[in-house]
């Protein structure tokens, strides 16, 4: 069985809980990272031109128009992650004050398979 090439669209690295996540759910994976700004669902599209699977994180707009099956047909994931209190504390840099300190945990994957938004103008 060949490898699921895995386009991975955000900022940050992947970490290796979630790539152990990808491997338990597809198998052999091949991650491609891209960490510019796309304008629209066609640029996702085209970056992932050579990818089975779409894991994104996306504003919801351009998410709603990559998971129209009109627009694209691969499978679009995003990661699940729990926000976890370290114990610790820091300073807000925005405020000077002392806060909690919170810590992402990756908590799954999740197939995106329909975003629907209604808008009204003000």
């Amino acid at each position: 069985m060949s490898k699921m090439r895995i386009l991975w669209l955000s900022r940050h690295n992947m970490t290796n809980e979630q790539i152990a996540d990808l491997k338990r759910i597809y198998g052999d994976v091949e991650i491609k990272h891209y960490t510019d700004t796309v304008s629209s669902w066609k640029d996702v599209v085209e970056i992932g031109e050579d990818c089975d699977v779409l894991a994104v994180v996306l504003p919801p707009a351009i998410l709603a128009d990559l998971v129209n099956p009109r627009n694209n047909n691969k499978p679009v994931i995003r990661a699940i992650a729990n926000r976890v209190e370290t114990g610790n504390t820091v300073i807000n840099p925005a405020t000077g004050k002392e806060e909690k300190e919170y810590m992402f945990v990756h908590a799954g994957w999740e197939k995106i398979v329909k975003i629907e938004i209604i808008t009204e103008r003000l």
